[in-house]
């Protein structure tokens, strides 16, 4: 940083005024003071523990710094080489990958299995056949109205005739003839010339009724059908989605280590999509097709037997066409999902580093990034249209093969089939070219519709679980854990079967009650002794046991329903603050003010003023000056807690643990982002109010651990040192005491060391 200008924003005054060239003090949200360290100095701006702190530790540091630096060095090394190692032994993202070939038979059944059951695709496939039955039978009931026209157009001549010379008709007549029952079989007045032609012809409004019955029928059935595919589709989406949906939350941690967001996005997104508009629309048009283009040869099989012949050479070369284009068009589609990962998880990052981007000015590099990753998976989009267009032409050229082929068997046929049954076949065989398009665009569409089922099959049966939430013969006492009592022995954890071991043959005891600090170089294994108590990573070897029960021999809820912890990382949700310190609505507000006082959120006026109101003190907050949002539990936090700072974050999660009295406390880093005063506040109330539970703390800030009751030092996954502050200090070559001279507070730490040991031997 020589040469360059520097503003370092902080809480830990003892560490950074010494050595700034200005300073500026900031209280309430104004600047209480600013100047050289001197000036402030001499105007009283700092309080007691800084200004002795600047007077003693500038020289130790400079001292210890000189004669720590080369092991520090050597340490440095080694732990770059253990990293370097590591990574070569496991790889923690896999690139993602996409099948090969056409969609396995394993995934259709999958997706049918969730679609209907088998009598309910049996139905639906009646109804497919019915719908064709329809069809065909409005082209022969056509059929049927065309050759009876001739009759018909003979039938008005005489008939006209008739009426001139035999009868004369008035309304009377119309009408006793109109309430016959089948009046619409004969017209009103009947020729004795025709009678042999009348007493089989029928009124053009028998033929358009009946054609109607048929149109209604078609219709219903079409319906039907329609409605059917689409709910079995929408009942397959929605349970595949809750089958996702419980998988992935029931995931263990490490898959969520090695999957990157962006792939879950897309399947929760663009899969899903797929699923629920896309799948059965397209599994209803395909049938559909299939059942037409059968019917098509089959009714001009029937009609004209000879072009049996010629129609295995047209299925030939339709397969020919299918498969060049399918083997294309599918793997495209593949192409195109696994693209959009990229997008989802470059998007993310963006929005989560979007201030570090702006800060830098680099926020064109980003932009260029993500078009980039937009083209690219635009890119087989593109080409897969080139790929229909491809079909179109192909296909059209067989289309036309095929109606000159129908038209040559009517020639041919000539004498052997009336004009009605030559028109069917030419009318079929003209649809048929639509079809065959249809099928095979429609087949590419399944697959590729089928390519997100396969993709979420994939998510549903590999994520591996975490153990059982419920073991119920195992289960605890109610009261479990009744005194907090710790017991690690022999424990060796590893993230994955294919990494080494992070925590190797650890083993220290924690007796109920007792307040335990965890300190160690990054990387030490801190956290994953952490996490190793909520079983977030399961033992390789050994065992921890908790008042005498061993905890990977219970389920996990009431497992981690018995301990609380304070993360590093605070995790807040978008609601208020009443919702995030009371998510299961179960205490009264006085008890939310209650702890929010106690970590010091509001004041213990503004709390005595609660109490006289009842809990209901209202405050302005838009026109109050700095107003404290605190005092009002309905105050708004958007998502992970965004509208406040790092430190009321974590004040936050610990006034939430404050409510639940827990019998085991586990703090990683609960205070790092808090002020010295503020810090040294909550450290009281943690030892008022939690003195009867166990709490394990890691801290970098070994002021906040040094009047423990014990300290577990941890270097590269393995116990230096466990004894009491006080003990390590005095030790020589202790990790412990090393840090604490690294820290520049030494001399302030063996005091309070000394002192809480003197008050705990007493």
């Amino acid at each position: 940083m020589k040469n360059r200008t520097c503003i370092l924003i902080s809480h830990n005054v003892p560490l950074t005024v010494k050595k700034a060239d200005y300073v500026v003090v900031m209280a309430n949200g104004r600047v209480k003071a600013q100047g050289t360290v001197d000036e402030l100095v001499a105007t009283d701006a700092f309080d007691a523990e800084v200004l002795k702190s600047i007077a003693d530790t500038t020289t130790a540091t400079s001292d210890v710094g000189s004669s720590q630096h080369s092991s520090t060095s050597v340490t440095e090394i080694e732990d770059e080489e253990n990293k370097k190692e590591n990574i070569s032994k496991g790889k923690l993202v896999d690139k993602e990958t996409k099948s090969e070939g056409s969609v396995s038979r394993e995934v259709y059944f999958t997706y049918f299995h969730y679609f209907a059951t088998r009598s309910n695709i049996i139905l639906i496939l009646l109804f497919f056949i019915g719908a064709q039955l329809c069809s065909v039978a409005e082209s022969w009931w056509v059929r049927v109205w065309t050759l009876a026209s001739s009759h018909n157009s003979m039938l008005v001549n005489i008939t006209t005739s008739a009426i001139h010379k035999y009868a004369s008709f008035s309304i009377t007549s119309i009408l006793s003839h109109a309430q016959s029952p089948n009046w619409w079989f004969a017209p009103v007045v009947e020729s004795p010339v025709s009678a042999s032609i009348l007493s089989v012809s029928h009124s053009p409004l028998y033929y358009v009724i009946v054609y109607c019955a048929i149109g209604v029928a078609f219709a219903i059935v079409n319906s039907t059908k329609a409605f059917v595919t689409f709910h079995c589709g929408l009942v397959a989406s929605g349970q595949m989605f809750e089958d996702l949906l419980a998988r992935i939350l029931g995931a263990n941690l490490r898959f969520f280590d090695s999957t990157p967001v962006g792939r879950l996005t897309n399947r929760f997104s663009k899969d899903i999509e797929s699923l629920d508009q896309e799948i059965a629309g397209t599994l209803d048009f395909f049938l559909g097709m299939v059942f037409t283009c059968a019917t098509v040869i089959i009714v001009i099989c029937a009609i004209t037997p000879a072009f049996m012949l010629f129609s295995i050479l047209i299925v030939i070369i339709y397969y020919l066409i299918g498969t060049f284009y399918l083997t294309l068009s599918r793997d495209l589609k593949r192409f195109t999902s696994i693209a959009k990962s990229p997008i989802y998880q470059h998007f993310t990052e963006t929005l989560t580093g979007i201030t570090t981007i702006r800060a830098y000015g680099d926020e064109r590099k980003f932009l260029v990034q993500n078009l980039h990753f937009v083209d690219a998976s635009n890119r087989p989009y593109f080409y897969n249209w080139m790929c229909n267009r491809w079909l179109a032409f192909r296909t059209d050229v067989a289309g036309a093969i095929i109606v000159s082929l129908a038209a040559s068997m009517c020639v041919i046929y000539v004498g052997k089939i009336d004009s009605g049954l030559a028109g069917i076949s030419l009318s079929f065989a003209i649809s048929f070219n639509d079809c065959a398009i249809w099928i095979l665009r429609m087949y590419a569409e399944l697959e590729m519709g089928m390519n997100s089922v396969e993709r979420i099959k994939e998510y549903i049966e590999t994520p591996p679980l975490e153990p059982p939430a419920e073991i119920p013969e195992n289960e605890p006492a109610p009261n479990w854990p009744e005194h907090g009592a710790i017991e690690v022995s022999n424990l060796a954890l590893r993230y994955a079967p294919t990494l080494p071991r992070v925590i190797e043959d650890v083993s220290f005891n924690v007796k109920a009650g007792e307040k335990v600090g965890v300190v160690g170089r990054t990387g030490a294994g801190k956290s994953t002794i952490i996490s190793s108590l909520f079983r977030f990573v399961d033992p390789d070897s050994g065992f921890i046991k908790i008042d005498g029960i061993d905890i990977c021999s219970i389920g996990l809820r009431r497992l981690r329903q018995s301990l609380n912890i304070i993360p590093q990382d605070p995790t807040l949700f978008t609601g208020s603050i009443r919702t995030n310190l009371d998510m299961f609505d179960e205490y009264a507000d006085l008890q939310l003010f209650e702890a929010l006082r106690r970590v010091n959120l509001i004041t213990a006026d503004d709390y005595q003023l609660l109490i006289d109101s009842n809990g209901k003190l209202e405050q302005d907050l838009e026109n109050a000056e700095n107003p404290n949002k605190f005092l009002k539990l309905d105050f708004e936090i958007t998502e992970n807690g965004g509208n406040l700072s790092q430190g009321e974050r974590q004040l936050i999660c610990l006034a939430r643990s404050l409510l639940k009295s827990p019998k085991i406390l586990l703090l990683d880093e609960a205070t790092a982002s808090i002020d010295y005063q503020t810090d040294a506040l909550i450290q009281k109330t943690i030892r008022q109010e939690f003195s009867s539970t166990t709490i394990l703390t890691i801290a970098h800030r070994l002021k906040t651990i040094i009047d423990y009751d014990k300290i577990l030092v941890l270097d590269k996954g393995r116990v230096v040192d466990y004894d009491h502050p006080y003990k390590l200090l005095v030790k020589d070559e202790s990790l412990f005491k090393t840090m604490c001279e690294d820290s520049g507070e030494f001399e302030i730490l063996i005091g309070l060391a000394k002192e809480a040991y003197g008050s705990g031997s007493k």
